[in-house]
């Protein structure tokens, strides 16, 4: 008796669309709550479409395409302040939900030339200090590339310590000398009294 083969082509033709199919629906995405429950923000949201999903009192936004799902921002949406309101970047794959970065307070998404967007946080240390922090997208999770401190003036930010110092020369070498001892003062901590 003669044996039929399956035509390999459309065998992995069915197998690309069936996997396709099983891992690019953006169907549901669960986070762990600082009780460790998890909570569904649900939603049917297609990639391309960027559509915010809000369900159990969370909004979700899908973010993009990884090498093993897709990543998706959730926010609270019931938070009092921005500067405690928690965040979180996740992954959902076949294998299921991954946090890949937990975020409390305020952040920007910064878009680049890369296909996974860096975050940047940041916080206020005092009334003249700021810390930023940026994360990057590598090997499949996020993680902290740079940390740095700016610095305010009268509402107004000079930048790092090195970057005010040039501010304050330049605005001394200007005549500008009280906007020049305000930023030593304040950023430098010399006292001109």
């Amino acid at each position: 008796m003669k044996r039929v083969w399956p035509n390999p082509f459309l065998v992995a033709v069915l197998a690309a669309v069936v996997t396709l199919g099983w891992t690019g629906n953006d169907e549901a995405v669960s986070l762990p709550t600082l009780d460790s429950e998890l909570v569904s923000g649900a939603g049917n949201c297609a990639g391309s479409e960027r559509c915010p999903v809000v369900a159990d009192n969370v909004l979700t936004h899908w973010i993009s395409r990884t090498n093993s799902g897709n990543l998706f921002l959730v926010l609270q949406t019931d938070c009092q302040s921005a500067e405690r309101c928690p965040s979180w970047f996740v992954e959902r794959t076949a294998r299921g939900t991954a946090t890949r970065l937990n975020i409390e307070g305020q952040f920007r998404v910064l878009n680049s030339s890369k296909p996974i967007p860096d975050v940047q946080t940041w916080r206020t240390l005092s009334d003249s200090e700021t810390e930023y922090t940026r994360y990057t997208w590598t090997a499949g999770a996020y993680i902290k590339a740079e940390t740095r401190t700016a610095y305010r003036v009268d509402g107004v930010e000079c930048g790092s310590a090195l970057e005010c110092y040039q501010t304050a020369n330049k605005a001394h070498a200007e005549r500008n000398t009280g906007r020049a001892l305000k930023i030593w003062e304040k950023v430098h901590k010399v006292s001109w009294i």
